[in-house]
């Protein structure tokens, strides 16, 4: 069963049913990007997804499974052992919770959540433009975690608060 009632539970019955009914593809992608270090040589991790409120969670998740598998980041031991891991959260709203209490737990892995428009091509996407924003997107995160960026600026970061309702 779905805990959203915009995603499709398990048992409903998807268009591969009826091979003649058209998907049309969508018409944005919501990007988490996962940052795990200030250190330049470590990429980021990019989560791509449709529904904004299950990439959210899929963010939650794998931040979770590398906390638990890594003592390198300040806080996480304590972070952890004071907030139920994201799987036991049922809510989306309790996601949102669980990944700005890391926020304030740690500066790293810090996150951040993209919405990236898709139109034209073949496909249904415009490769160029969608390259182009992304890596605009990550130069703007990249920015936003040099030393000589501001508090202000990387408070600015959307939190994900917005995707999960």
């Amino acid at each position: 069963m779905s805990i959203n009632p915009g995603e499709a539970s398990a048992s409903t019955p998807t268009n591969a049913a009826d091979p003649r009914r058209k998907i049309s593809p969508p018409s944005a992608l919501s990007l988490g990007i996962i940052v795990w270090t200030d250190d330049p040589e470590v990429e980021p991790t990019v989560i791509a997804g449709r529904n904004p409120v299950a990439l959210a969670r899929a963010v939650a998740v794998t931040i979770h499974e590398m906390l638990e598998d890594s003592e390198a980041y300040a806080g996480a031991t304590e972070f952890l052992q004071s907030n139920p891991p994201p799987q036991d959260r049922v809510l989306p709203e309790d996601v949102d919770a669980w990944l700005e209490a890391l926020r304030e737990a740690t500066p790293y892995p810090a996150y951040s959540f993209h919405h990236v428009p898709l139109t034209g091509g073949a496909d249904g996407t415009n490769h160029t433009v969608i390259n182009r924003y992304l890596q605009h997107a990550l130069q703007e995160r990249e920015d936003a975690l040099t030393p000589d960026s501001t508090p202000s600026s990387v408070a600015g970061q959307s939190s994900g608060r917005h995707l999960a309702r």
